[in-house]
């Protein structure tokens, strides 16, 4: 289901392509050397996609799952934890982390998101949960942002998952015949009527998994950087330059 919002490549190829870019693989010997050690902490519990250099010597990007972690390796010692570039004053994991997001976002067709008021020169993607707190604060400061040049557009992401009573909102809202209202509704407490229909509920959350998203709101915005979790309407704009 997921592969049409991934271009046409096939979806492993698609994400291999964003992940190893622009690093190569590491050779065998690295790679198993850096298996060896994880399977000894895990008891060989751990799924290990892949294994690459990054581009500080000694340490190793590990992908795991939709996750990637850095990895010291020395003797029989690894260290796992974040790498900074101290000159351009960035975390590279959080960075390489938001290039895979904007890649898989720039995928998605806007027919496919809930847009919010009229199409604008600026906005932002939010990966929302109409139950979740947070993205109800954020709905209510959507006007805020369309008052400010910035368009809101929506994917839905219900983090309990796919069969539960967020999902089936979820569906409903975007079933509904104004989607906007119904998501103003739903996130303002209130009842939406059920509805159902062809949608991308189901794909969009199992996107977000794929991806990585681990809460909402998720604010994907313009120039590519992600926020996760709430901002204000004064920093997404700052943000959106």
């Amino acid at each position: 289901m997921i592969q049409r919002y991934l271009g046409r490549l096939p979806l492993l190829l698609a994400f291999l392509l964003i992940l190893i870019s622009p690093f190569s693989l590491a050779s065998d010997e690295e790679e198993a050397q850096i298996v060896e050690k994880l399977n000894r902490i895990s008891s060989g519990n751990v799924m290990i996609e892949m294994v690459q250099p990054s581009e500080a010597e000694g340490v190793y990007i590990v992908t795991m799952g939709s996750r990637e972690y850095y990895i010291y390796s020395r003797g029989d010692h690894i260290l796992m934890g974040d790498l900074y570039d101290t000159v351009r004053r960035v975390d590279v994991g959080q960075e390489r982390s938001n290039r895979k997001i904007a890649q898989a976002i720039s995928e998605v067709p806007e027919a496919d998101m809930i847009m919010m008021g009229d199409p604008l020169e600026k906005y932002v993607t939010v990966f929302t949960d109409t139950d979740c707190f947070y993205c109800q604060k954020f709905h209510t400061e959507v006007e805020a942002l369309q008052s400010q040049g910035i368009q809101v557009r929506y994917l839905m992401f219900p983090r309990s998952g796919i069969g539960t009573e967020s999902y089936f909102e979820a569906v409903s809202v975007w079933c509904s015949d104004d989607q906007a209202d119904a998501m103003t509704v739903a996130k303002a407490g209130g009842v939406v009527d059920s509805a159902e229909c062809e949608n991308p509920v189901a794909e969009q959350y199992e996107l977000g998994q794929l991806i990585g998203i681990q809460g909402t709101p998720t604010i994907v915005l313009q120039n590519g950087k992600v926020i996760n979790g709430y901002a204000s309407p004064d920093v997404l704009v700052a943000e959106s330059g």
